[in-house]
Parts: C-alpha cells; sequence; structure tokens
C-alpha cells in the first residue's frame, strides 16, 4: 500500500485536502498538528515550500479509507461569511479536548455538488456522494489526542449541508454564526476583495434560496452586489434556521457582535454547548491575549474590535446609498416572501429583539 494512504489510516497527518470530482481523484497531503492551528483555512494557504501530496482515484481512496475505528463525532461552525467564525475557531482550538479544522475544500466541493445531484450534469450519484461525504468526515474527525473532538468550521457557501451534518450523528452540535443583514452589508460592501467574495458563490446561494423559498424570477446577472449580498445572506440565514429547527438542542446561535460586546461570558458559553468545560482562567487569557488583537485569517496583521469598528463605519459612510437600497429591497422580499419571515428580525441591529439574544433563546430556533 502507497505510505500515503496507510497514513490516512493512522494519522491526520495525511489529509484528504482536495477533491477533483472531473478526474475523479482526491489530493492527500502530508501536514503536521503545528500546520492545522497556524493555517486560516485548509486550501492552499495549508501548503509550504516542502509540503508533499499524492492524487489517488476515488474509489482507491474510498477502499483505503473503508473500515477507519470509529471517531467521536465532530462538531461544526455555520456561518454567513466574515462573520468572525475563523477567530472563534481559533479560539476554541486553544481550549482542552478541542481540534479545530477550518474550511476544508473536500466539504466545500461536496456542498456544491450537492446543489447538483439531481441535474443531468452531475458528476455521480446520490449513493456515491454518500459514500464520499461518510470518508470525507471519518478522515476529517481523526484527532492527534484520544480524547479530543474535531470542530470543523466550514466555508460560508457549504451551509447547505447543515441538516445533514447534523443528521449524520446525534452527538454532533453545531454553533450557527451571522451578523444582521445592515453591518454584514458594511462588512461585504467595504473591499473590492470582499465584494469578489460574494460573487464567487452567489450562483450557489441564488440556488439555494430559490429552493428554500419557491421563488424562480431572480435573475444573477440582474442583481448588483449587494443584491447578491442579500441573497447570500437571506440562503444562510435560513438554511441554518432550518437546521435549528430540526436539531434545536444541537444548535446554538452566536452573533459576533454579541460576542464581540462580552468575549469571556461568550466563550464559555460557547464552550459548554460543545462540552469543553475549560478552566476561567483560560478563557480570560484567550479572550485578552493575541488572538483578540489579530486579524485571524493572518495573524501577523494587527485587527481588534476597535479596527474593525472604524472600517463598518467607514464603510457604512461610503456605501450608505448601497446599504440602504439593499435594505429596503431585502424587507420587500420578507413582506412578500413568507419563508423568510423567521430572519426578518434579523435585517437590522435596530429592529425587532436587537442582537443580543437572551441566553435561553440561543438554542433552536430564532
Amino acid at each position: 500500500m502507497h505510505p500515503f494512504l496507510a497514513g490516512l489510516r493512522e494519522s491526520p497527518d495525511y489529509l484528504l485536502q482536495d477533491l477533483d470530482f472531473s478526474r475523479r481523484h482526491g489530493l492527500v497531503v502530508r501536514v503536521d498538528e503545528p500546520a492545522y492551528r497556524r493555517a486560516p483555512f485548509l486550501d492552499e494557504r495549508l501548503f509550504t515550500a516542502h509540503t508533499r501530496g499524492v492524487w489517488f482515484p476515488l474509489e482507491t481512496l474510498l477502499a483505503s479509507a473503508g473500515g477507519l475505528p470509529p471517531q467521536r463525532p465532530p462538531h461544526y461552525i455555520f456561518h454567513v461569511g466574515h462573520c468572525g467564525s475563523t477567530l472563534i475557531s481559533r479560539l476554541l482550538g486553544e481550549l482542552p479536548h478541542m481540534f479545530s479544522l477550518r474550511e476544508p475544500l473536500t466539504l466545500l466541493a461536496l456542498a456544491m455538488a450537492q446543489r447538483e445531484l439531481d441535474a443531468p450534469g452531475a458528476p455521480f450519484d446520490a449513493d456515491t456522494w454518500q459514500r464520499l461525504l461518510h470518508m470525507s468526515l471519518q478522515l476529517l474527525s481523526r484527532t492527534y489526542r484520544r480524547d479530543d473532538r474535531a470542530v470543523i468550521k466550514l466555508t460560508s457557501a457549504a451551509a447547505n449541508l447543515a441538516g445533514m451534518l447534523l443528521q449524520h450523528h446525534s452527538q454532533s452540535r453545531a454553533l450557527l454564526l451571522y451578523l444582521d443583514l445592515e453591518t454584514w452589508l458594511a462588512t461585504m460592501l467595504r473591499a473590492e476583495a470582499a465584494r469578489e467574495n460574494v460573487r464567487a458563490y452567489a450562483g450557489a446561494w441564488l440556488a439555494d434560496f430559490n429552493r428554500l423559498t419557491g421563488r424562480d424570477d431572480l435573475r444573477l446577472p440582474a442583481l448588483s452586489d449587494a443584491q447578491q449580498a442579500v441573497i447570500n445572506w437571506l440562503a444562510g440565514l435560513l438554511t441554518m434556521t432550518h437546521a435549528a429547527g430540526r436539531f434545536p438542542d444541537r444548535t446554538y446561535w452566536v452573533n459576533f457582535d454579541a460576542f464581540l460586546s462580552a468575549p469571556e461570558d461568550e466563550l464559555h458559553a460557547i464552550a459548554g454547548f460543545l462540552g469543553s468545560h475549560a478552566p476561567a482562567e483560560i478563557l480570560r487569557n484567550l479572550t485578552r491575549g493575541p488572538l483578540m488583537g489579530a486579524y485571524a485569517k493572518n495573524l501577523a496583521e494587527q485587527y481588534d474590535a476597535a479596527a474593525r469598528q472604524r472600517e463598518l463605519e467607514a464603510s457604512r459612510r461610503r456605501c450608505a446609498d448601497e446599504i440602504t437600497t439593499a435594505l429596503r429591497w431585502a424587507e420587500e422580499l420578507c413582506r412578500s416572501i413568507q419563508a423568510l419571515e423567521p430572519v426578518a428580525h434579523r435585517l437590522s441591529p435596530h429592529r425587532g429583539p436587537g442582537t443580543a439574544m437572551p441566553r435561553d433563546s440561543r438554542k433552536g430556533t430564532i
């Protein structure tokens, strides 16, 4: 057996890093525990000049990963994107018995393929998709210590997997991260790179939106950046709301602004929900430590809550017309589409109960 295939059965040092459905191959790379901790995501940013990898046929990988011993079921982080999920993932990775993995490409590839399973051009049938999902979860659930549990943060475009992944194992739990729409629009419209991120998955979000609401009249080329962002947010919130409705005791809502207002208390609640009862001193040190003063996607860059607030205020001034118009359009959609009613009160921090939810309403539906 090839040593990389043998490694898949032995250690998370061998990561199934990517899936290529057109070639029907998967990439296995050799990493180590510090690499998982450093990497903002498990994409090309994981690689160094010394990273080695080998592509194998998918059927070979399925056969090699078959019969793996049972792993502790992973927990998950689902989110709407650019709402503090990378920071929270890093903080959780510093807690006892937590092993954080951020945005594995395998689950993103499977999430995108899942949207096409009923299409004539789907790369494989539903049974093969399920086999690939099961294999990916088995491999991503491996940890370096027996008592640890993987906490997998998915890409925002993989939110469509939320219900399926929670159904996969009854012991898995999920954080559901978001910002109110007004704040999220200020975040996503503030720079061209953020706008490009919206456009990158706009088609997937529109497909989710249509499936969840029954609408089929919106066309992507006719939507502005701000409108695409609205569809992104509405589809993401609605997808997570449906998952929370199905699994109310295994989902926990986190508003990132509420988290920043009381990070120690919030991290304590999040960790407790996920089963890590860390000492108060560890939580205090983490929420007052260097992670809170660095940009989570690039720890070499200084960034904190005050810098974030300055960016948001500048974006609100510069993009005021776009934000106002997009919010009005979102309100119109929520008034005309009954399926959006559960998320309508999250459009603005000044609507409904506000951004911070009472402690007893974090689980289940919003």
